[in-house]
């Protein structure tokens, strides 16, 4: 049976101690945006895939591509100092990550069985995956399943990915929290340089795409019975 309007949705858990998202990266200064860029989700795509770096993305690219801020996490700054060597000066880089932060990420279109082919690379990947950077691995689970529906309703009704315990420290100011979505939209206000043509280091190459900003999903303290009692390894199993 299909789903709404004859679309799938594939459902991915971002989730780890450190990740990186930069699509504004230069040289030594590698930012990270506040969410998941849809390049680094195609690279994760391409990876699990065992797509080699000049290989083609065109299919990766179609897919519609949403993300919910479940948990947005702090950012944290890596200074560095590396050496050269001989007569060489010190190099200095600077580096930004996201500490803590969940991210629920979707990818939609018609045809569930090429879904299903990107589950199950995901589930077996035959190059290690990532999130944004090779020092980023994720927690599991990262695949959370084929959702019958368009995006958007996909992402707004996914159950929130904060653990149980650790819901109480984002309700210190208020008693409701709006999960922010930014999803694809040709009608969208906003533009980045995030749709890969090609992985490749001789020729890397991006094309803008635009986003739109939609109601978040609402989540209230009331909702959720918040325990203080749980097992730190729990996400490394």
């Amino acid at each position: 049976m299909k789903g709404s309007d004859g679309l799938y949705t594939l459902l991915l858990r971002l989730s780890a101690p450190l990740q990186s998202w930069g699509s504004e990266s230069v040289y030594d200064n590698r930012e990270t945006d506040y969410e998941p860029t849809k390049s680094g989700v195609i690279g994760i795509l391409a990876s699990a895939l065992g797509r080699k770096r000049d290989d083609s993305l065109e299919d990766l690219a179609k897919l519609e591509f949403g993300v919910r801020v479940d948990k947005q996490g702090r950012r944290l700054n890596d200074f560095q100092i590396t050496q050269m060597g001989g007569k060489l000066n010190s190099n200095l880089s600077n580096r930004v990550y996201l500490s803590d932060a969940v991210f629920l990420a979707g990818l939609s279109c018609e045809d569930i069985g090429f879904l299903k082919d990107l589950e199950k690379a995901l589930m077996y990947p035959k190059f290690a995956v990532f999130l944004g950077r090779r020092s980023c691995p994720p927690t599991l689970p990262l695949v959370l399943g084929i959702r019958s529906g368009d995006l958007y309703q996909s992402l707004l009704e996914e159950e929130w990915l904060v653990p149980v315990w650790g819901r109480n420290a984002l309700f210190r100011f208020s008693d409701t929290l709006e999960l922010r979505i930014v999803m694809d939209d040709v009608r969208g206000e906003g533009m980045k340089k995030d749709i890969p043509v090609s992985f490749s280091p001789f020729r890397r190459e991006y094309r803008y795409r635009y986003m739109k900003e939609m109601p978040g999903k609402i989540v209230a303290k009331g909702q959720y019975s918040v325990s203080t009692e749980h097992d730190p390894m729990l996400e490394l199993r």
